[in-house]
């Protein structure tokens, strides 16, 4: 069936397209020229600290430092064995996951024909990755785990990674799927929990540069509220994982550009995506 559109609509989306397709390349161009994979070193020095029986949370200097580690103990420890390998050859195998990462991501838009979608997310994507972020990977697992039963591992670990995306479990609360949202609390309370058998004063909780509302306490409550009860409210319905990411990128104290690929999650963040049975 043909659509017969109104020029300016036309126009319009002519220009956004072309907008985004250059936005994408030029994050393409600047990951495959730069792939410093600097966001790595966070991950690849806590590991080393564990080896050498350091502090996993030392006191910094510079909390803005992309070797600052602010993650849950078990991903340090997942990263060890890495640090017996060549430094080039782990973080040529680190890049290889997050690039596949970044593609499994992006497959569900992808079947639908999304391409315009695809164009958007990618990139972002593949950006993060050339930084050596865990992003791409942790978006992957959600994107194809949280309708699944083990969906609430997923969330759970993902919240021992950067916290926030427990948020997503309000989707499961608003279908009033209560052991899911159980799971999915204790999950990322067991990983968090070895923490506390290090020392924490060191721990980087500032927000930095990086914030968004959180400066601003009256904005920051009422956007990431009105999020939350958002997420809650269109839980059943098709925006909810839409609703959901939202939330996680609303409320999370500090926020880049690649944080809008958590709309990703489900594979159907998109609004056409089918409306999940309640209780599934």
């Amino acid at each position: 069936m043909i659509v017969h559109r109104p020029p300016a609509e036309r126009i319009a989306r002519i220009v956004a397209a072309a907008v985004i397709i250059g936005v994408g390349i030029s994050i393409l161009y600047f990951a495959v020229t730069r792939w410093t994979q600097s966001d790595a070193a966070a991950y690849w020095n806590a590991a080393l600290r564990l080896r050498h029986g350091a502090q996993l949370y030392p006191v910094v200097g510079n909390v803005e430092a992309s070797d600052v580690y602010r993650y849950a103990p078990w991903f340090a420890w997942l990263a060890v064995p890495f640090t017996f390998l060549p430094v080039q050859v782990a973080g040529a195998i680190w890049s290889t996951i997050l690039v596949a990462a970044s593609c499994v991501a992006v497959t569900p838009l992808a079947r639908r024909r999304a391409w315009l979608q695809v164009a958007f997310f990618w990139p972002l994507l593949i950006g993060v990755s050339a930084y050596g972020n865990v992003q791409a990977l942790m978006v992957a697992s959600l994107a194809w785990g949280v309708e699944r039963r083990s969906g609430p591992l997923w969330v759970g670990m993902a919240a021992s990674l950067k916290i926030f995306p427990i948020l997503l479990a309000l989707v499961y609360l608003g279908r009033r799927e209560w052991l899911r949202v159980a799971l999915c609390v204790a999950v990322a309370a067991v990983l968090w929990a070895p923490a506390f058998l290090y020392d924490l004063r060191g721990y980087v909780s500032q927000a930095g540069v990086a914030s968004l509302l959180v400066g601003y306490l009256p904005a920051y409550i009422a956007v990431a509220g009105g999020a939350v009860i958002a997420s809650v409210v269109l839980a059943a319905g098709r925006y909810g994982w839409l609703a959901g990411a939202t939330a996680v990128v609303l409320a999370s104290p500090r926020f880049f550009v690649y944080d809008v690929s958590y709309l990703l999650i489900g594979g159907n963040g998109i609004p056409d995506a089918p409306i999940p049975e309640r209780g599934r």
